[in-house]
């Protein structure tokens, strides 16, 4: 089911990874579906949405997607979109929908880059006592720059002749919160992919929640199932009836081990759960002989580990 012949070397971490990785950047993730003779799925293999078109059949009643110079039919592609737009055959991703943000904190990256690697900002000026000869301002400008431009010449001692002398010019307010600057353009692009901000900037403190447990449990219900959620619906399409793709988030909001057994046994001995229930959410096997499927008090077996 996993193969795939661009990349036989692919695991099912790495297929996945290109499904969001797609759904994230571009707002849509295809993949190609290949079939043996009886028509059973025999390889999916994802596209690269940048080279994938989307056209409507001649009639109308159908979608075509054409890679290169193939064209494959709805039936051939699984097409999971993120946000849905009116009239259009393409989903839109969460960098288009906030392309402005990130302009804006591109543009400020590159501010960064050449406020420190430049030098765009004057930390001072030197002031000469008459009017100097020509070429003697890009002489003195060059052997300022030599001598104690860069990191590397900071905090150098400078000698100036001709009786110039150094001023210093203090960074302007704006300038100086350029960091600050930097933090909101990281915690903002956090927010368009919903990402809580704890975890790209562990400074940042969070007035919600009793801590961070609970605002990883947020990320899990709020961030990952609805896309999780997509995709479950696009890819079962592709299943025998009666099939379904589902993943199972549980294991990413596991509590401790002790509060977790706790929550199982009054699951059981209430009698909404049995021990194959439980057995399958802790990704185990189903007990031998059926003795698992049994609801009520009396329903933990002897010997079960449940």
């Amino acid at each position: 089911m996993w193969l795939s012949k661009p990349n036989p070397f692919d695991t099912p971490f790495d297929f996945w990874q290109k499904v969001m990785t797609s759904l994230l950047t571009d707002g849509n993730a295809f993949v190609r579906v290949y079939r043996n003779g009886g028509g059973k799925v025999v390889a999916l293999v994802p596209l690269d949405p940048r080279t994938v078109r989307v056209e409507l059949t001649e009639d109308g009643s159908g979608v075509l997607y054409k890679v290169a110079d193939v064209t494959l039919f709805d039936r051939d592609v699984i097409h999971v979109k993120g946000f849905a737009q009116a009239n259009s055959l393409r989903g839109l991703s969460p960098l288009e929908n906030a392309r402005q943000t990130i302009g804006a904190g591109l543009a400020t990256e590159e501010y960064g880059a050449r406020f420190f690697s430049q030098g765009t900002t004057l930390t001072g000026v030197i002031e000469h006592p008459g009017t100097p000869k020509p070429g003697e301002v890009a002489i003195l400008a060059r052997m300022m720059r030599k001598n104690h431009a860069g990191i590397k010449n900071s905090h150098g001692v400078g000698v100036l002749t001709g009786g110039s002398t150094w001023k210093q010019i203090s960074v302007t307010p704006e300038q100086a919160q350029f960091l600050e600057t930097q933090r909101f353009n990281r915690l903002a692009i956090a927010g368009i992919f919903r990402v809580p901000a704890y975890m790209l900037d562990p400074t940042t403190a969070s007035s919600w929640g009793s801590g961070v447990e609970e605002q990883h449990n947020w990320f899990v219900t709020q961030t990952l199932m609805p896309w999780l959620v997509r995709i479950e619906q696009a890819f079962s399409a592709i299943l025998p009836a009666g099939q379904s793709l589902r993943f199972n988030a549980n294991a990413r909001m596991r509590v401790k081990t002790a509060e977790r057994y706790q929550a199982y046994r009054t699951g059981i001995e209430a009698g909404f759960l049995s021990v194959d229930e439980v057995r399958a959410l802790e990704d185990r096997e189903p007990l031998p002989d059926a003795k698992g499927q049994t609801y009520g008090r009396n329903s933990n077996p002897a010997g079960s580990d449940a």
